[in-house]
C-alpha cells in the first residue's frame, strides 16, 4: 500500500506546485492616451497691446502665422481634444501634471525665426523647460514654416530634429509663417 500511495502522491504534488505557481499577474494599468485634434498658439509681441490666436482644427486648413521682422513674441502652446463640441477637454492640464513624460518641439524651416523657452515655462523634475511657454524672435522678412510637435515620453529633451528625442508624437502640426 505504501508503494501505491507514493507513486500516486508524487504526481499530485508536481500538479499542486505547477497549479499555484501559475497564477496570473497583475493587470497593468493602462494609460489611455487621449486624442488631440486641436492645437492652439496663442501669440503676443511685446510691447504690442493686442494678442493673435493661431487655431488648427484636425481636418480643417491650418492658419498661417503672420510676424513682424525683428520683434520679439510670447507665444504659449495648447491641446485640446475637441471630439464632443459639448464637451472640449484641455489636455494641456495633463502634459503639465506630466511634464516627465512629455516635451514640446517646434522646427522651423525657411523663416527667419529663434525659438527658446520662455521663463514663465513649465519645467520637468528636472528642471528641463518643456516648452508650453516659449519666446520667438524673428529676423528680416522671410517665409517657411513651423513644426509643433507633443512629444510622450521622450528619451531625451535636447536635439535639434525630432528624430533627436525618441519617443512617440502625440500630435504634428505644420503651420506655414509669414514674417514681414
Amino acid at each position: 500500500m505504501k508503494k501505491n500511495f507514493s507513486t500516486l502522491a508524487l504526481p499530485l504534488l508536481a500538479f499542486l506546485f505547477v497549479f499555484t505557481s501559475c497564477k496570473k499577474d497583475d493587470p497593468e494599468e493602462v494609460n489611455e492616451e487621449e486624442e488631440i485634434n486641436r492645437v492652439v498658439l496663442s501669440v503676443f509681441q511685446t510691447g504690442a497691446s493686442q494678442q493673435d490666436t493661431y487655431t488648427w482644427n484636425e481636418g480643417e486648413t491650418i492658419p498661417s502665422i503672420a510676424l513682424s521682422a525683428n520683434a520679439t513674441y510670447q507665444v504659449s502652446v495648447s491641446f485640446y481634444d475637441a471630439s464632443d463640441a459639448s464637451d472640449i477637454e484641455n489636455i494641456t492640464e495633463e502634459v503639465i501634471e506630466e511634464a516627465d513624460e512629455h516635451y514640446v518641439f517646434f522646427e522651423t524651416a525657411g523663416a527667419n525665426l529663434t525659438i527658446a523657452s520662455a521663463s514663465t515655462d513649465t519645467t520637468d523634475s528636472d528642471n528641463i523647460p518643456i516648452n508650453l511657454n516659449t519666446q520667438w524672435t524673428t529676423a528680416a522678412a522671410s517665409s517657411g514654416s513651423v513644426r509643433v510637435y507633443l512629444i510622450h515620453e521622450p528619451t531625451t529633451k535636447s536635439g535639434t530634429s525630432r528624430d533627436d528625442f525618441g519617443g512617440e508624437t502625440d500630435v504634428e502640426v505644420n503651420f506655414p509663417v509669414t514674417i514681414q
